[in-house]
């Protein structure tokens, strides 16, 4: 079956209808033609809403149920061209709307990229281009990665971390960016603390903001290397590399209006890796 994280999500999907249910009926029918995207189960006669409903949400099932990759690019097609459409554009100010498209298509791992010769001037302009591409261009679906931080977590009895990254989960996939930010930065730090009561005797003082202070127990500056498991980090062979995870996880943090869809999803890329390679290296 097709990770949920390599389709779109209801949320974008949404969205897509929101902009879409502007135009003409035979419009949307045409848009869903050249999107490859028609079923027989499509109700020519029912009301625009109910006939993109089923087209999309038709297309996302056969993508996640039966690894439909046709399926699924036929979404992304369908999203191009909303935002390449004349027609769109014709029917009202949408700038606000597609603004949203853009930003949950970000949050499903998407970047959308304007093609449009920029010298192009109003007269000879040509067709409005766009091309939706994957954020992450190594193509690490997320999904994977976050189901085995979740395990290791909740094997290794990491309760508050655990619960603190399930919510920076939840939080990522319903585009709170900014609260993401703030539960990821919890979890590293509760999973420090663990890593540094289980490792290096350090004592937990149950009081908040300590995570700075275990962190310095998890790697040693005058450690020549090499690096040795269980054992403190040396500095330039793991070291450096969690403590600028660990700053970089509290700048932007939960401030409001700070993050956005790309930011929240390197951030959950960093720190999911960063507390990956700490599990690997201190093993229960």
């Amino acid at each position: 079956m097709m990770d949920l994280m390599q389709t779109l999500s209801t949320r974008t999907l949404s969205r897509m209808i929101k902009i879409a249910k502007r135009l003409p009926k035979s419009d949307i029918l045409d848009l869903i033609m050249e999107a490859d995207l028609w079923s027989t189960s499509i109700n020519e006669e029912g009301n625009r809403q109910e006939i993109l409903r089923t087209a999309l949400m038709g297309a996302r099932a056969s993508a996640i149920e039966d690894d439909d990759v046709q399926a699924h690019q036929g979404l992304l097609a369908f999203a191009g061209s909303l935002f390449e459409s004349e027609l769109v554009r014709e029917v009202g100010d949408l700038v606000t709307e597609l603004a949203e498209l853009s930003e949950s298509l970000r949050t499903d791992g998407w970047e959308v990229i304007d093609r449009t010769d920029p010298n192009s001037n109003a007269a000879t302009a040509e067709r409005h281009r766009v091309r939706i591409v994957r954020a992450d261009s190594a193509q690490v679906y997320l999904r994977q990665e976050t189901n085995a931080l979740e395990h290791e977590l909740e094997a290794r009895g990491y309760k508050k971390a655990l619960g603190h990254y399930r919510e920076a989960l939840s939080s990522f996939a319903g585009q709170k960016h900014a609260s993401s930010n703030g539960q990821l930065r919890t979890a590293l730090e509760a999973l420090v603390v663990s890593l540094a009561v289980d490792h290096t005797g350090y004592e937990d003082n149950g009081r908040a903001n300590q995570g700075g202070t275990a962190l310095k127990t998890l790697y040693s500056r005058d450690a020549p290397g090499p690096v040795i498991i269980g054992k403190p980090l040396p500095t330039r062979d793991g070291g450096t590399l969690i403590q600028g995870v660990w700053d970089i996880s509290h700048t932007n943090g939960s401030h409001p209006g700070l993050s956005d869809a790309q930011e929240a999803r390197i951030r959950m890329q960093l720190i999911t890796g960063v507390m990956m390679f700490l599990l690997r290296h201190f093993p229960a």
